[in-house]
């Protein structure tokens, strides 16, 4: 870390024997995951309303009660965290519209990435793209983000064109969801 006026305030060697805690392929997918949050998910504003157009990846934070919001973004080469709270967790928004972490954290990160961008040095000192996804694990991230197994979302489902398979017995989901049918299109007397 350095003052404005080029002081080093802090610098950590690294000098320790390092052990690895992930293996690489579990490193890789998550780190395509936080990326995915970067350019579809709650991360997405940082391209389309600040324009920052740099490979990042990313994760969003809120608390309860949104009495904190945070928002971390890396790189191969740089990490920035950022933090927005009360020292008292009485003081905090009603909503997550004022509240979240990608409404008052994730604009702290952008307009410092901003800087940075605009800055031919810094992008290549800060900047790095992500490795490529192996052969064996491109397309892994290829599916709905978020899915309820519910009966609801069964039904639903009735209506696509393309049937959505599931892990359990779909037997036991099929008579379900013909069951719900009768319940509902069944004839008075």
């Amino acid at each position: 870390m350095t003052l404005t006026d080029g002081e080093i305030i802090y610098q950590n060697d690294f000098n320790e024997v390092r052990t690895r805690v992930l293996t690489e392929r579990t490193s890789l997918l998550l780190s395509a995951i936080l990326q995915k949050t970067i350019r579809e998910g709650t991360g997405v504003s940082l391209n389309s309303v600040f324009g920052v157009t740099t490979p990042l990846a990313g994760k969003t934070g809120t608390s309860q009660n949104y009495a904190d919001a945070w928002f971390a973004a890396f790189n191969q080469k740089m990490t920035i965290v950022t933090r927005v709270g009360a020292s008292s967790p009485v003081i905090h928004f009603n909503s997550g519209s004022y509240g979240s972490g990608s409404t008052l954290a994730l604009p702290l990160v952008a307009l410092t990435l901003k800087q940075i961008q605009s800055d031919p040095e810094l992008m290549e000192q800060l900047i790095a793209p992500f490795p490529d996804l192996p052969p064996d694990l491109d397309g892994t991230l290829d599916c709905p983000d978020f899915r309820e197994n519910n009966l609801f979302d069964r039904f639903l489902d009735l209506f696509k064109k393309e049937k959505i398979i599931f892990e359990e017995d779909s037997v036991k989901a099929d008579q379900k969801i013909k069951s719900f049918l009768k319940r509902i299109f069944r004839k008075r007397d």
